[in-house]
């Protein structure tokens, strides 16, 4: 006791005292990983987020569904049109979604992704939403969907389609003006200037550009006009990853192909976006260990190509690390994404309904044509 007395009237020995306490305070806080907005009480921070993903949109449900359209079951099952997306987003705008950028999910340590904690405004809840096969492909061309996205004569993301010869600029029928537009009028659905991402493939060029190699005819500039959107899209917010070049089976091809396949992709594709960490599976077919059990080698060649992030399809929430087993010390960061087409509308409500209601947002009306 007396030693105590001692050392708090000893002014020196007191500030000593302090001094320890806050520092001891702020290593047990630091150490616990515990999130504060210290002074803020604006945000909380979570590891937690939804992942949505859709395909390019039908922009033209009366054509795309259109019983004389050959992709007409393709297009009711894998895809949904352009009312049902701006019903999704009015649905999950009042339901207190909110975007976050994919890439703020996650951050590098000793060269692997291990999840990041994000910054969410009180009262909203995070959500990814990407968007796969943004390349307009020769097969899907006048068949109820966009050409391509442009930039118009002042520079912003328009659509362009051509209809019966002519052609249409728009700004109402695909994700990426809809969801500018809707943004816009809606800043609060965007945390920190979030979009979406373009989940690319490459084999037939990026968002309706013939880029390509074996495009021998206008590929330089095809290019030249493809770097311009893809610059304006970033100046956006909006993020791409990696959906493969050519949309392969993951357990399919061969190691060698699968090399062939990661090198092009990174020819022409990365270097028209930029590198990417996310790598986004084909089907959702993924492979992390071999027949063995031991990491497999085309999980390393992503690995090699700098893939950190990788993402399948699930219904479920999932966004851990693979794989489960123990023994393994080499884990991989996975995301599952909730896939919204046709047939998850139609008959996934109960897994959809926390985000919205599939009721509100199915589109009768042009559905309707297909039966």
């Amino acid at each position: 006791m007396y030693i105590f007395y001692l050392i708090i009237n000893n002014k020196i020995m007191k500030k000593f005292v302090i001094l320890n306490v806050f520092i001891l305070i702020f290593m047990f806080f630091y150490t616990n990983n515990y999130s504060f907005a210290f002074a803020d009480d604006k945000y909380y921070y979570t590891y937690e987020v939804e992942h949505l993903f859709t395909h390019c949109l039908l922009a033209y449900p009366d054509i795309a569904l259109a019983k004389d359209n050959e992709m007409q079951l393709h297009y009711n099952q894998d895809c949904i049109t352009h009312l049902e997306f701006k019903n999704i987003l009015k649905q999950l705008y009042k339901n207190n979604y909110a975007l976050v950028d994919i890439n703020k999910c996650f951050k590098v340590e000793n060269g692997k992704a291990v999840k990041n904690k994000i910054r969410v405004p009180i009262g909203k809840k995070p959500i990814i939403f990407s968007f796969d096969d943004v390349n307009y492909d020769h097969k899907k061309l006048h068949l109820g969907m966009i050409d391509k996205l442009i930039l118009d004569e002042n520079g912003e993301i328009a659509e362009l389609t051509n209809i019966n010869g002519k052609e249409k600029i728009t700004y109402d029928r695909e994700f990426v003006c809809i969801m500018e537009d809707f943004i816009q009028k809606n800043p609060d659905f965007s945390i920190d200037g979030a979009r979406g991402t373009l989940n690319l493939t490459g084999y037939d060029g990026i968002l309706g550009y013939r880029t390509q190699k074996n495009n021998k005819v206008n590929r330089d500039t095809e290019i030249e006009n493809a770097k311009k959107v893809v610059k304006k899209l970033k100046s956006l917010g909006w993020t791409f990853a990696s959906h493969s070049y050519g949309h392969y089976h993951m357990k399919k091809i061969s190691l060698d192909n699968f090399k062939i396949e990661l090198q092009s992709w990174k020819d022409e594709v990365g270097e028209l976006v930029g590198n990417t960490e996310v790598y986004v599976y084909p089907y959702g077919e993924w492979e992390i260990l071999d027949n063995t059990g031991n990491i497999s080698k085309k999980h390393k060649l992503l690995e090699e190509f700098g893939f950190k992030l990788f993402c399948g399809v699930g219904m479920q929430q999932f966004y851990s690390y693979l794989p489960f087993d123990k023994s393994i010390k080499e884990k991989t960061l996975f995301m599952d994404r909730k896939v919204i087409d046709g047939f998850t509308l139609k008959n996934r409500t109960t897994a959809l309904k926390p985000l919205f209601d599939t009721n509100v947002v199915y589109d009768y009306t042009n559905r309707s044509l297909v039966n």
